[in-house]
Parts: C-alpha cells; structure tokens; sequence
C-alpha cells in the first residue's frame, strides 16, 4: 500500500472468479443502496447513503476495465 494526497492506495490482483464476485456483490448492493435513498427521509443518512453509491460505482468502473495479461 501506499500513501497519497488522497489518503491510501492498494494494489489488489484478482483473479476472474473473484473479479466476477465482487462485481456482483457490488451491483445487488447498488439495488439496495438506491432503494434505501429513495425511502429515507433523514438528509445526513441519504447523503452517507449517495456518497457511498458513488464509491461502488467508481469501483465498479475500474472492475470493469479490461486487464492485459502479464506472464
């Protein structure tokens, strides 16, 4: 790991199966997460709640991104 502007940065390799789960774990939880900012009514936890859903997305955006195969 290690430490930037923006707080901590890590290299994590997957392989396809666990690319493939945490892709997966991340879009069933963006259905939760989107259902429980439409039924919240406290501003402070439907902030958290969005701030959050952008934080999955963007991981899984860099999930998504093809990886050339190094020998």
């Amino acid at each position: 790991m290690v430490g930037d502007a923006q707080g901590v940065t890590m290299d994590l390799y997957l392989d396809a199966k666990e690319t493939e789960l945490l892709t997966g774990l991340l879009e069933r939880y963006l259905e939760d997460i989107r259902r429980e900012i439409h039924h919240t009514d406290r501003a402070q936890f439907k902030a958290a709640l969005k701030s959050d859903e952008a934080l999955m997305r963007k991981l899984l955006e860099k999930l998504r991104i093809p990886v050339p195969m190094g020998i």
